[in-house]
């Protein structure tokens, strides 16, 4: 991957195929997680009120923490002082977290995809940066969650693994997505 570049009001850069292969399957998981398999029901037309009310209707009024510590990191509990609150926090607010997580992350799958694995530049129009980042954050969060990274102490024993370590692999993934999101704000500031 090459820096990101803005051109314009676009933000560019051209990734490998295996780099577009790694960073849509990563997205690809994050969506399954994030819309516990079923994205369909976080995602529709948003001006379709009645389609809408239907899915508010027929959720469920769950209020507990989630078991995976990974959506534990993206979702967390909002008081972890006052178990009520919490409960209360995550039923009225978690759906719609999710639903913009998946949102976005189909975003960066689109753009993805318009890449032709790997044979055309990364396009991103300016205004769905923000979108990009926020994905890239989550996914860097779920790697980072797998790799035991809680702190900057754990996040520089992960880059200084060595190469037969079983997590290396993660752990250059975890560096490689931390060198997109820096070099995309990077190119957003020039």
């Amino acid at each position: 991957m090459q820096r990101f570049k803005r051109k314009g009001g676009t933000i560019v850069t051209t990734l490998s195929a295996d780099e577009v292969e790694l960073l849509a399957s990563l997205v690809g998981q994050l969506v399954e997680m994030v819309s516990e398999g079923e994205p369909e029901q976080y995602s529709g037309p948003a001006d379709d009120s009645f389609a809408q009310w239907t899915r508010e209707l027929e959720q469920t009024d769950e209020t507990t923490e989630p078991a995976d510590p990974v959506l534990k990191r993206l979702f967390p509990n909002a008081y972890p002082a006052d178990a009520d609150a919490a409960a209360d926090f995550r039923r009225f607010t978690e759906r719609d977290l999710r639903a913009t997580k998946v949102t976005e992350a189909m975003a960066v799958l689109r753009r993805l995809g318009e890449t032709d694995h790997g044979r055309n530049p990364l396009r991103i129009p300016a205004q769905e940066t923000d979108a990009w980042l926020r994905t890239l954050t989550s996914v860097r969060l779920a790697v980072a969650t797998r790799l035991g990274v809680t702190d900057a102490g754990a996040a520089e024993e992960i880059a200084s693994i060595p190469p037969h370590d079983p997590r290396a692999f993660m752990a250059s993934v975890y560096e490689w997505l931390g060198f997109a999101q820096e070099t995309m704000i990077m190119a957003l500031d020039r």
